[in-house]
């Protein structure tokens, strides 16, 4: 058997991402190159490595073998590389996706000390849901992912992704300054059954996680706003249009901030692969997770 560390690569990366068209992005090939690359590394190894698995393809036991061993060489190759420009400027591209209040928050605070230290390295940040993140981090389209956990509903996290928790925000009920419950100290959700509410995209998991403190009252709450950025909830909640169960913001004018009568925190994730970084990003994780 005479195996090629490139079309090894290629394989860690199908083996990564699970489909050759992801793989293929993350490589800038073809599909079909890649899946020439696949048949290949099967006839020089004498096994059949994938399978049709719907959309996508799944490793055989031999080819989950031969993975396992392409990602320690992988991570032997990287190693190799840090360690040779270890006493260089970093000269590199991250790319960061998070949800926008982490954006707005940690972030920001963060990448000021970091781009300070390391001017060399582009960092580009995108926001959005944290589901559709996840699969550009298994795609190699993404570096590093901030995501939010509810304490409610805990964000389930694919195989070969890392987590490291680097902060925690308590969530509290938004009301406008006159609404009628403002002056009690804290609230029951069934206080709020009859309310008009803001939460992010139906589905996503700041929604589940208030529907489901609901739904364990027996509430269906009456969401009428869906909305992605914290921002624009309190603007809402401002008008007197709804409620909003959120962090508490820096601007708290014409808003008041109640605790639930259930705990409710969500917690703060930076997620990467479990691969061997390069030296700018391990220095931007640790600077993320000091």
């Amino acid at each position: 058997m005479n195996l090629d560390w490139d079309r090894l690569r290629i394989l860690n990366v199908v083996a990564r991402t699970g489909s050759v068209k992801d793989a293929a992005g993350a490589l800038h090939m073809t599909g079909p190159a890649v899946s020439q690359q696949l048949r290949r590394i099967e006839a020089e190894a004498g096994a059949t490595i994938v399978v049709p698995d719907g959309r996508g393809l799944r490793l055989t036991t031999r080819g989950r073998l031969l993975a396992d061993y392409a990602h320690q060489v992988a991570d032997i190759m990287q190693r190799a590389e840090n360690d040779l420009h270890r006493d260089e400027t970093y000269v590199d591209h991250v790319r960061i996706a998070s949800v926008a209040s982490i954006i707005r928050g940690l972030l920001g605070d963060k990448l000021t000390d970091f781009l300070r230290d390391y001017p060399r390295v582009r960092v580009t940040v995108t926001d959005g849901e944290t589901s559709d993140h996840l699969e550009q981090l298994a795609a190699g389209s993404m570096d590093l992912v901030l995501a939010e956990s509810w304490s409610t509903v805990p964000l389930s996290l694919p195989a070969g992704v890392v987590s490291r928790n680097v902060g925690r925000d308590d969530l509290y009920i938004a009301l406008p300054t006159d609404h009628p419950w403002q002056s009690k100290k804290c609230l029951s959700i069934r206080d709020l059954a009859e309310a008009r509410w803001a939460t992010c995209a139906q589905g996503s998991d700041p929604h589940r996680a208030i529907e489901q403190i609901a739904r364990r009252e027996g509430i269906e709450l009456d969401v009428s706003f869906h909305v992605a950025d914290h921002q624009t909830q309190l603007s809402l909640v401002r008008r007197g249009l709804a409620v909003a169960c959120l962090p508490q913001a820096h601007d708290m004018s014409s808003v008041v901030y109640l605790p639930l009568d259930t705990e409710v925190y969500r917690d703060l994730l930076l997620l990467s692969t479990d691969e061997v970084h390069t030296l700018a990003l391990q220095a931007l994780i640790d600077q993320l997770a000091g």
